[in-house]
C-alpha cells in the first residue's frame, strides 16, 4: 500500500511537471513573433522540465540501502546533482541554439567556438563545485568513508566496537584550508589557466567563419585576443614567478642549498660534545624537511592569523622546564608520562574496553537464564533497551560507571526513609537547589562526569540516600532497588553496590535482569511482557511503564524501543 502510494505520488509529481512546462511555454510564447523564437521559447522550458522530472526519477527509484544511510550530507544533492542538472541543460540548450543558427548562417566555425566554450563552463563547473565540496565541506575524504567513521562511532557508541577498527581517520580540518578557496595549491591557478586557454581557442575557431567584419568588429576581436593573450602570459609570469621566489627564499634561508634543491646532510654534532645528561633530539625534523615543505609555510602562516580551527589543540612545547619537572615528578612517583595521541578518533582506553559487556557474554547470560528460569530472552530486545537507556555504554571515559542523579527522588526518600521534617528538606534545598527538589525537573541534569559534581554533594548530606537517588549504568537502575526489587542481588550495602557498578557491565546487565523479574504491572512481570513467550509481539508500552513510570509517552520510550528493536533485529538476521 505504501510502495502504490509513493508510485501515485510520482505520477502526480511528473504530470504537474510537464503541465507547468507547458503553461511557462505558451505564456513565453505571446512574446515573441517570429518563428525561431517561438521554437527557442518553447524548448527552453521543456529541457527544465526534463531535468526536474530527471530529479524526481532519481529520489523515487532511491535504493532502499541509500534511503536507510546511516550518514547522509544534506549538502550532497545541492552540489551535485543540482550542479548536473544544471550544466547538462546548459549544453543542451546549447546544442540545440547551435543547431538552429547552423540552419540559418551556415557557419560551422562559430558553432565550434560556442560548444567549446560552453562545454567548458559546465565541466569547469562541475569539477570546481566538486573540489569546494570534497575538500571544504568531506575535509578531503569521500561520503563513503564519512560514512564508515559514523558507522563505527555508532557501533562504539553501542557495542563497544574499537573506532580505529574502521580504517578510516577522521579529518578535523580542510588539509588545504590555507590555500585559495580551500583547494590544493594550484587548483584555482590552473582552473583559471585552461579557462582562458579555451576562450582564446574559442575565439580563435570562431573568427575563422567571419568573412565579412566591419572596422568595429574587427577592433572588438583584437581587444579580445590582447585580453586573452595578456591574460594568459601573466598567469605564465604568475606560475613561475611563484616558483622562482620560493627558490630564492630557500636559498636565502639555506646558503648550502645546491642547484639542484637538495641540501647536503650536515654532520651530526657528537655525542662526546653535547652537555652532560643531555641526548640527541628525535623529535625535531630536520631543517630543511621544514623548508621544502611550502605547503606547511603556508598553512603555519594561516594559522598565526587564525588563533583557532575547528577542534585543533595546539600541543604544549616540549622541552619546557615546567614540562621536564612535572615529567621527572611523575617518574619519581612511578607514574607513566602522559601520551599525546594525535588519531583523531576518541581513543577508548583500557578501562573502559575491559569493562564492556559483549555480546557472547550477554547470551551465555540468557541461556542461564533460559535453563534455570524457563524465560527467553532475546539479544535484540535487549540491546534496544541498551540502546535506549543509554546509548550503549554503561561507564564514562575515566572508567566510573554512568549515572544520572535525581534531586526529587532524594527530596522523597529524606522525607520518607530519613524521616527528615520537611521545613528541614526546606533549609537543605537553599544551598542545594540542583540535587533537592521536590518535582520531577531535567533542568538540573549536567550529563556525564559533572554528575558525578551532583552525587559528591548529596554525599554530604547523606551518602547512602545519594546512592539511592541516582540511576546506575546500562539499563540506568536507581539505587533504591536495592531494598526491593533487586533485593535478591544480595548486594552487602550501598557500597558494595555502588563499587560493582564500577567494575563491569555484566553487573548492569544481572541487576537489570533481577529488576524486571521482581517489578510487576498489574501483577505481570516486566520481564514477560519482553519475553519470547510473546512470540515477538511485545508489548513495549506496559514494558516502557513499568520500567520509566506514566513519563514514558512524553519521552515516547516505547516507541524508541520498538525502533531500535526493529534496527538491532535486522542487524541479527
Amino acid at each position: 500500500m505504501k510502495k502504490q502510494s509513493a508510485f501515485y505520488q510520482l505520477i502526480i509529481k511528473i504530470a504537474a511537471t510537464i503541465l507547468m512546462a507547458v503553461a511557462i511555454g505558451f505564456l513565453i510564447r505571446n512574446f515573441y513573433t517570429e518563428e525561431k523564437d517561438v521554437v527557442l521559447a518553447l524548448t527552453i522550458p521543456a529541457i527544465i522540465a526534463v531535468g526536474l522530472i530527471y530529479g524526481i526519477l532519481i529520489r523515487y527509484f532511491k535504493t532502499e540501502e541509500q534511503i536507510s544511510s546511516y550518514y547522509v550530507n544534506k549538502y550532497h544533492d545541492v552540489f551535485f546533482k543540482g550542479t548536473i542538472i544544471f550544466a547538462v541543460t546548459l549544453v543542451l540548450i546549447t546544442i540545440f541554439y547551435s543547431i538552429l543558427m547552423y540552419i540559418e548562417k551556415k557557419n560551422l566555425f562559430s558553432i565550434v567556438g560556442l560548444l567549446i566554450i560552453v562545454i567548458w563552463i559546465a565541466v569547469f563547473m562541475i569539477y570546481f563545485v566538486w573540489s569546494v565540496y570534497h575538500y571544504n565541506i568531506n575535509f578531503g575524504i569521500t561520503d563513503g568513508e564519512w560514512q564508515k567513521i559514523a558507522e563505527a562511532k555508532r557501533d562504539a557508541r553501542e557495542f563497544g566496537i574499537d573506532l580505529p577498527a574502521s580504517g578510516v581517520r577522521e579529518p578535523l580540518y580542510n588539509p588545504y584550508r590555507s590555500q585559495t578557496f580551500g583547494l590544493p595549491p594550484g587548483t584555482v591557478r590552473g582552473m583559471i589557466a585552461f579557462t582562458l586557454l579555451f576562450g582564446g581557442i574559442s575565439l580563435l575557431i570562431s573568427s575563422m567563419g567571419s568573412e565579412e567584419l566591419s572596422s568595429d568588429l574587427i577592433a572588438l576581436r583584437i581587444q579580445q585576443f590582447e585580453f586573452f593573450e595578456t591574460a594568459f602570459l601573466m598567469m605564465i609570469a604568475f606560475y613561475f614567478g611563484d616558483k622562482s621566489l620560493k627558490y630564492f627564499r630557500e636559498r636565502w634561508r639555506n646558503p648550502n642549498q645546491q642547484a639542484d634543491g637538495t641540501t647536503p646532510p650536515a654532520s651530526p654534532l657528537p655525542s662526546s660534545d653535547l652537555p652532560e645528561g643531555i641526548m640527541p633530539s628525535a623529535g625535531t625534523p630536520p631543517p630543511s624537511l621544514e623548508q621544502d615543505d611550502s605547503l606547511g609555510d603556508d598553512d603555519r602562516e594561516f594559522m598565526e592569523g587564525e588563533e583557532t580551527v575547528g577542534d585543533m589543540q595546539q600541543p604544549p612545547a616540549s622541552g619546557s622546564p615546567i614540562t621536564n619537572l612535572k615529567n621527572a615528578l611523575l617518574e619519581s612517583r612511578g607514574e607513566q608520562l602522559p601520551v599525546a595521541s594525535n588519531f583523531a578518533f576518541v581513543q577508548i582506553m583500557d578501562n573502559i574496553n575491559s569493562k564492556i559487556l559483549n555480546d557472547e557474554e550477554i547470551k551465555e547470560v540468557l541461556e542461564n537464564l533460559a535453563e534455570k528460569d524457563n524465560i527467553i530472552l532475546s539479544l535484540p530486545v535487549v540491546k534496544s533497551v541498551i540502546s535506549v537507556e543509554s546509548s550503549g555504554r554503561g561507564h564514562l571515559s575515566d572508567g566510573r560507571a554512568k549515572i544520572l542523579f535525581e534531586g526529587h527522588l532524594m527530596w522523597k526518600l529524606l522525607s520518607s526513609i530519613r524521616k527528615m521534617p520537611e521545613e528541614e528538606i526546606l533549609k537543605l534545598q537553599k544551598s542545594n537547589e540542583d540535587i533537592l527538589y521536590k518535582s520531577w525537573t531535567r533542568q538540573y541534569y549536567k550529563g556525564g562526569v559533572a554528575e558525578y559534581d551532583r552525587l559528591d554533594r548529596a554525599r554530604k548530606i547523606d551518602p547512602e540516600i545519594a546512592v539511592f537517588s541516582a540511576s546506575w549504568g546500562l539499563f540506568q537502575i536507581l539505587g533504591e532497588n536495592l531494598n526491593h526489587n533487586i533485593k535478591g542481588r544480595k548486594y552487602k550495602d550501598y557500597k558494595d553496590f555502588e563499587e560493582k557498578q564500577h567494575e563491569h557491565e555484566k553487573f548492569h546487565f544481572m541487576d537489570f535482569l533481577e529488576f524486571i523479574k521482581t517489578k510487576k504491572l498489574k501483577g505481570t512481570p516486566l520481564i514477560n511482557f519482553i519475553s519470547e513467550e510473546k512470540s515477538g509481539n511485545y508489548d513495549w508500552a506496559s514494558f516502557a511503564y513499568g520500567y520509566n513510570g506514566s513519563g514514558y509517552k512524553v519521552n515516547k520510550y516505547d516507541i524508541k524501543l520498538q525502533t531500535a528493536f526493529e534496527k538491532f533485529k535486522k542487524m541479527q538476521s
